[in-house]
């Protein structure tokens, strides 16, 4: 990690920490192409007629969003649907590597910690709940059940966290592993973080200028314990 990577974390103050990636695998029990398909087949049974474009996503948070800009009326029993696969998912689901020792240097350095998904509230709840790790968090703040146009990249979701924590953009970070998360960290005014779990992803924050990008969860927390 570069010094200007490491100054910046040592500098931050507050942590918002995405969830599906850096804490775990949300769709780890329930595939998220398998949801994204139970989201098509219930639509297509409520008689709404599926765009080209979302006959072959296999990303149910565009499902979600899809079937809302065609068929908002059905937005309610999509987002109940949605949020029942995440429930079943995270049952099995297993923190990524590293991400515990992350969050206990955020508590252990005094830096409050929230959690800002794209996933349900319940499902960031029911998976802290069941590790033992909702404490380490002060806040959760998942998907909008009223609109899907709120989710990351939008910026809505960090600052309602950033509200609740009474934090400084300046000073806080925004962990995340997908395009959405640095956008939405830029939007507020955050230092985006860019976990690069998969192959091309640290390319992709580096085009949009992410200000730290890290393949290793362990290796932010290293940095903040230091």
């Amino acid at each position: 990690m570069k010094a200007s990577e490491v100054n910046a974390l040592q500098r931050s103050r507050h942590v918002l920490l995405d969830f599906d990636g850096p804490v775990c695998s949300a769709f780890a029990g329930y595939p998220a192409p398998e949801v994204a398909e139970a989201l098509r087949s219930a639509a297509i049974e409520r008689g709404v007629a599926l765009p080209e474009s979302l006959r072959a996503e296999d990303d149910p948070m565009k499902v979600l969003l899809g079937l809302w800009e065609v068929a908002p009326q059905y937005h309610r029993d999509a987002e109940a649907l949605l949020t029942s696969a995440e429930l079943s998912s995270v049952a099995v689901a297993t923190p990524t590597a590293g991400a515990i020792g992350f969050m206990r240097a955020c508590a252990s350095t005094g830096r409050p910690l929230a959690v800002v998904s794209n996933n349900s509230p319940e499902a960031v709840r029911t998976f802290l709940d069941k590790q033992d790790l909702a404490h380490l968090v002060k806040v959760i703040v998942g998907r909008d059940k009223a609109s899907p146009l709120l989710m990351k990249p939008n910026p809505h979701l960090p600052r309602l966290a950033l509200k609740a924590l009474e934090a400084d953009p300046a000073t806080s970070i925004l962990v995340g592993d997908s395009t959405t998360d640095i956008e939405a960290a830029h939007a507020v005014g955050a230092v985006a973080v860019g976990y690069a779990n998969r192959p091309g992803k640290r390319e992709k924050f580096r085009a949009l200028n992410a200000d730290i990008i890290t393949e290793h969860m362990r290796d932010l927390a290293q940095v903040l314990s230091s």
